[in-house]
């Protein structure tokens, strides 16, 4: 398994497509079948991050550990790239867009990225990485749960799309991702902050104007950028307004 499953579809400039904690590239197809609609020029990049999907485990889930390994993944890809990340992914993008690791980033979308966390979410995360893995007889279930956990649960999203996160375990089924991604803590707001003054490109924040647990006032003040409120969204924007984000990766694009 590869330490980072990397799909390309396309071409003309490069755009990544980084995904949220506990999900897999396949939940950017929505995103990707509109910019093809569109007949939107560019090289599509899509990527299970590593402890995710279809791409191996490791030892090293910080920030620097997920933007190190991505790097890696683009060696050979021309350079510069256009990056979009959701959540876990707006992070890894801010890390790789601070210049140091022989990658040009161009410009960077950062999509619902959580800035602060209550003590009850902090309690919730940590139980969940020494939770054992759920195992399945039927390989359907183990695909309905990832579905559920990663936002494929609509018509948009197939079996194959829903199996990208489930793999085979003793006597059954169970989701492929590594429990051990939730043992490092989150990113507090000083340090989000400290990343994204190191950010060397563009960059434009967004927020769906529906997401439960980000307030767009709390990603603005903690980053220092103004956001651009998605209406009618909530937290898995790319989902559910996949013409928003397309608006939002032609914007980076004309950058």
């Amino acid at each position: 398994m590869a330490d980072v499953y990397l799909e390309s579809d396309g071409d003309g400039p490069a755009v990544l497509f980084l995904h949220g904690s506990g999900a897999s590239g396949a939940v950017w197809k929505p995103v990707l079948a509109e910019l093809r609609e569109r007949g939107t020029r560019c090289r599509r990049l899509v990527a299970d991050l590593p402890g995710h999907g279809r791409s191996g485990h490791r030892q090293d889930y910080s920030p620097e550990g997920y933007a190190d390994a991505v790097a890696a993944a683009l060696t050979g890809v021309q350079d510069p790239v256009t990056v979009v990340g959701h959540s876990l992914g707006g992070m890894i993008g801010m890390t790789l867009a601070d210049g140091t690791r022989g990658l040009t980033v161009a410009s960077l979308a950062v999509v619902a990225m959580k800035v602060a966390w209550t003590e009850e979410e902090l309690t919730r995360r940590a139980a969940g990485a020494g939770r054992p893995v759920r195992v399945f007889a039927d390989q359907e279930q183990a695909r309905e749960l990832f579905g559920r956990v990663s936002g494929m649960t609509g018509p948009a999203f197939t079996d194959e799309d829903r199996g990208s996160g489930v793999t085979v375990r003793d006597d059954g089924y169970g989701l492929s991702g590594d429990p051990g991604i939730a043992k490092a803590g989150p990113a507090t707001g000083p340090e989000l902050a400290a990343r994204m003054r190191r950010v060397t490109c563009p960059v434009e924040l967004a927020c769906g104007d529906h997401d439960p647990g980000i307030k767009p006032t709390d990603m603005a003040e903690v980053l220092g950028h103004p956001v651009t409120v998605l209406p009618g969204a909530g937290h898995n924007v790319h989902i559910e307004r996949p013409d928003l984000i397309a608006d939002l990766v032609e914007r980076a694009l004309d950058r």
